[in-house]
């Protein structure tokens, strides 16, 4: 029932936010939208810096936006294509997916509150060039801009820049497609930039820590048998009776051939410990020491952190998860939501001459982004239920 505390403590952050902002008449001093799970803060402050950035660059955003086009239209199709071979894949019975790949991130439900962490940086990476391009290029373009700011909805946070619709609306095609298009690029071009950085990670971080050698602890099962003899968060095992554990796939090793009630030797940062195996609540046939654990690297100097190389890795995998998703979800052509959307049905009234022909494609696109959207989002929740990552 951990999701249900979650959504409590969210819920009741929520009413406190609603009344204070009814109570200081927030929307009415600074035309903020507030509502009973949302929030739009808007400000006029960054508008004169966007049109200086804009003018003085404007045919480079231009080039950018045009650039912008192509990669969403890829991105556009990358997305159907990931959603159908999620979709297919649910319904093999020799799949190697076994669980959802599309969910929803709700901390404390899908994701720890621990894990949530990670996602601060990621997000906020995501959502500013993402804001920054789309309001750039249409002041390129000679758009007004009505306000920018931040929007809070639920769990969920984000920034977003407001054109003015009714003169984005008298613009051409091209100009509305280049802004339209201009957000996702950003996010593309810093996801693949991650890439190589999370790949060369461990040469990164090698002036301050030594080759991978040994476990370190990472959290200890309470009650388990782990805690009951002693062991603790921030231990490195280096040995479990005469086998060295260089890595954790040695370590995996090992204890799949272990037996319950086994007595194993530990040597550790903090000495030698006899730990008595439980059984494994996954194999009964299998002993059970009741830690997570990560690859030890010894750091080099007093102020290394031991859990960084972890926490390093871990923040550039879900950057490259972020923005890549924030790319391929952001480009789905779903109605009212997405940049997909807009660049697509722009796309198909500039390009098909009868309005009728391109409205009518513009909805079959739609219900089947939405279609297999939910597909792959609902069905693995009512095959495995919510699954909690961290």
């Amino acid at each position: 029932m951990h999701w249900a505390y979650a959504l409590l403590i969210i819920a009741t952050l929520w009413f406190l936010v609603y009344i204070l902002g009814r109570y200081f008449k927030l929307d009415e001093k600074y035309d903020w939208t507030l509502g009973p799970l949302f929030l739009l803060i808007r400000t006029k402050r960054f508008n004169k810096f966007l049109t200086k950035v804009a003018i003085k660059h404007a045919r480079f955003w231009r080039v950018f936006g045009n650039v912008s086009i192509f990669f969403g239209f890829i991105s556009m199709l990358t997305s159907f294509g990931v959603l159908l071979y999620s979709l297919i894949n649910i319904f093999l019975p020799s799949s190697p997916i076994q669980g959802p790949t599309v969910g929803l991130i709700i901390p404390g439900v899908t994701i720890s509150f621990k894990t949530a962490l990670y996602l601060i940086i990621p997000i906020i990476l995501a959502m500013l060039p993402h804001e920054f391009a789309h309001g750039v290029v249409s002041r390129a373009e000679e758009v007004e801009i009505k306000s920018t700011g931040l929007a809070f909805f639920a769990i969920f946070f984000g920034a977003f820049v407001e054109p003015d619709e009714e003169y984005m609306n008298k613009t051409s095609y091209a100009t509305r497609m280049r802004t339209y298009a201009a957000g996702m690029f950003p996010n593309l071009l810093l996801g693949l930039l991650t890439i190589p950085i999370l790949i060369y990670a461990p040469n990164i971080i090698a002036p301050f820590y030594h080759p991978s050698d040994g476990i370190l602890i990472q959290d200890v099962v309470a009650d388990g048998p782990a805690d009951a003899s002693g062991l603790k968060r921030g231990m490195a095992i280096f040995d479990a009776n005469s086998t060295h554990l260089y890595n954790s796939s040695i370590f995996s090793n090992f204890m799949i051939n272990t037996n319950p009630n086994q007595l194993v030797v530990l040597n550790t940062t903090d000495g030698i410990f006899n730990v008595r195996l439980g059984v494994n609540p996954d194999n009964d046939t299998v002993g059970y020491l009741g830690i997570y654990s990560v690859p030890y690297q010894e750091p080099k100097t007093k102020i290394s952190w031991k859990f960084f190389p972890m926490v390093f890795e871990q923040q550039l995998v879900w950057m490259v998860v972020v923005l890549f998703g924030s790319v391929l979800f952001n480009a789905l052509p779903i109605p009212f939501l997405l940049d997909g959307d807009k660049l697509l049905s722009t796309f198909l009234l500039k390009y098909i001459r009868k309005r009728k022909v391109a409205l009518i494609i513009l909805d079959i696109f739609r219900f089947l982004a939405i279609t297999i959207f939910l597909a792959v989002l609902i069905i693995p929740i009512v095959k495995f239920g919510f699954v909690t990552l961290g």
